[in-house]
C-alpha cells in the first residue's frame, strides 16, 4: 500500500511540475484565419476541425478559446447581425451593414464611437436595449427595402 501512495505521490508530483511549466505556453493565443465562402470550402473546415479535436491538447486549446478562427474577410461582405461583430481598423471607416438577425447590446456597444449611420437589411429586429442604445448614441437606422 505504501508504494502505490508514493507512485501516486511522484505521477502527481510530475503532472503539477509539468503543468506549472505550461502556462507561458498556453497563455499565447492563436489565431487561424479561416475562408468560407462556399459548402465546399465549409466541408473541408469541418473536416479538418474534426481532425484538430482528436489531438487532446488542441481540442483543449479550441474550448478554452487559446485557438481561434476567424474569417477572412474582403472588408465588403455584410455582417450579419447574430455574428459577433469585430471592426478591424480599416473596416472602421466604411459603413457598417446588418443584413439578417437580431441585434442586441452587445453589437451596438461593438460599433465605432464615430458611427452615425447604421444600414440593416429588412429582416433585421432590435432588441429594446440595443434601439435604446442606438438612440443615445444618435445613430441613424437606415432599412433598405430588399
Amino acid at each position: 500500500m505504501a508504494d502505490l501512495r508514493a507512485t501516486i505521490r511522484q505521477i502527481l508530483s510530475e503532472e503539477l511540475a509539468a503543468l506549472r511549466k505550461e502556462p507561458a505556453l498556453a497563455s499565447q493565443a492563436r489565431d487561424e484565419v479561416v475562408s468560407i465562402r462556399t459548402n465546399a470550402e465549409l466541408a473541408v473546415f469541418v473536416r479538418r476541425l474534426l481532425s484538430l479535436a482528436q489531438d487532446t491538447r488542441l481540442r483543449g486549446d479550441i474550448e478554452a478559446g487559446r485557438h481561434v478562427f476567424r474569417l477572412a474577410t474582403d472588408g465588403q461582405a455584410p455582417v450579419k447581425a447574430h455574428e459577433p461583430l469585430t471592426l478591424s481598423p480599416s473596416a472602421r471607416s466604411g459603413p457598417v451593414r446588418f443584413e439578417t438577425g437580431l441585434i442586441t447590446e452587445k453589437e451596438v456597444a461593438s460599433l465605432p464611437d464615430d458611427l452615425r449611420s447604421l444600414s440593416i437589411g429588412k429582416a433585421v429586429r432590435f432588441t429594446p436595449l440595443a434601439r435604446d442604445e442606438l438612440r443615445r448614441r444618435g445613430v441613424k437606422i437606415e432599412r433598405t427595402t430588399s
